[in-house]
């Protein structure tokens, strides 16, 4: 049996992104190119790695295991060509880099394009990742580097990962134009337990956290509207960011 790299390296995608159309996006493929060399994938291990529901696939149980697999072969080939590219003193080879939503615009991709124009040898793979994502993906080794943050409501971060601070970045409470507390230079969370807001999707690191800092504050948030584009939710109804003394809500809207 002979393993192609190619086709590992669309299984292992494939088990990263979910769906057949996104792996064929990210590789700038036809989604039936990749159907078809899945397909292949198989007959060369004479192994069902998918199962298919309608237009739908998953990993079978032996599917997800190849796809570990394939994340080790794949690291190990790249680690082969640094080190051979080493030789050279430039560095080479695939980073694959996870940021949460609010970080990709100004320090992912910032960081993509400068290290691009030192080192045009590296490419950066750039994943859309909430904190509550990444860091489990950065244990299971599906990405190298994340930007995420160190407040995980409580829950111990891994010691055997190297931590570099960024900056420090506020969580603050968001109100609609000429909502009668907009006008304050701070305000107490506790002064919004009768608000209705809007979070993030339920589940999501920040949708965690606004839950959390309102119940410490004494209440019971009223969600009415959830999205996972923050920038939506600040566009609904024409809020604007307001500084928060004590603890507030990044990505919060009350209504």
């Amino acid at each position: 049996m002979t393993l192609n790299p190619w086709r590992l390296r669309l299984l292992a995608d494939l088990a990263t992104y979910g769906t057949v159309r996104a792996v064929a996006q990210r590789g700038n493929h036809s989604p039936s190119a990749v159907s078809q060399q899945l397909a292949t994938l198989e007959r060369e291990t004479r192994t069902a790695l998918l199962e298919r529901t309608g237009r739908r696939v998953r990993l079978t149980a032996a599917g997800v295991l190849l796809a570990g697999r394939a994340r080790e072969i794949l690291a190990a080939m790249d680690a082969a060509e640094v080190a051979l590219r080493g030789l050279t003193l430039e560095p080479a080879g695939v980073v694959r880099l996870g940021a949460f939503q609010s970080a990709l615009p100004g320090l992912a991709s910032q960081a993509v394009t400068s290290l691009a124009a030192r080192h045009p040898d590296v490419t950066v793979v750039l994943l859309e990742m909430e904190p509550h994502v990444s860091m489990p993906a950065l244990r299971r080794d599906e990405v190298d580097v994340i930007i995420t943050t160190t407040d995980f409501a409580g829950a111990e971060l891994d010691p055997s990962i190297d931590l570099v601070a960024l900056a420090e970045d506020e969580v603050v409470l968001v109100l609609p134009v000429g909502h009668p507390l907009a006008a304050l230079e701070a305000v107490d969370l506790e002064a919004c337990a009768d608000q209705r807001w809007t979070f993030d999707v339920a589940g999501s690191y920040m949708s965690e956290l606004a839950t959390r800092l309102c119940r410490e504050a004494g209440f019971e948030p009223s969600v009415i509207c959830r999205f996972n584009n923050y920038m939506l939710a600040l566009q609904t109804r024409g809020a604007r960011p307001l500084d928060h003394d004590a603890a507030g809500v990044g990505r919060g809207l009350a209504l």
